[in-house]
């Protein structure tokens, strides 16, 4: 399987979950703007809620499932996660759903 960055970190001590899309600004005495990615960091900042050090997150990835030479092919829908499969599906399916009772109001 394919691991891919989410952008994202997360404190194994409190859950504190850094994105790099937010930064840390919108925290009461957050200096990272948004963008700054996790490596970018000083290597002094600290978690803002547990204050446990930098080497104290793991980054969070997804799994794509299916080997990496046929991620290419398929449309695209080799290269999605689970989820995204799974809601692709089923959203198709309630869309045919609704059309199908649709075809009763016309009537």
């Amino acid at each position: 399987f394919i691991k891919r960055s989410t952008g994202k970190h997360k404190c194994t001590n409190c859950d504190f979950e850094y994105d790099e899309t937010k930064g840390d600004s919108y925290l009461i005495g957050g200096m990272n703007k948004p963008g700054t990615t996790f490596a970018e960091l000083p290597s002094n900042w600290r978690c803002p809620t547990c204050r446990a050090s930098k080497d104290s997150f793991e980054e969070v990835v997804e799994e794509i499932p299916g080997f990496e030479v046929n991620q290419g092919y398929g449309l695209g829908f080799n290269s999605m996660t689970g989820g995204q499969k799974t809601g692709i599906i089923f959203g198709g399916l309630g869309l045919f759903f609704v059309l199908f009772l649709s075809g009763y109001a016309m009537s």
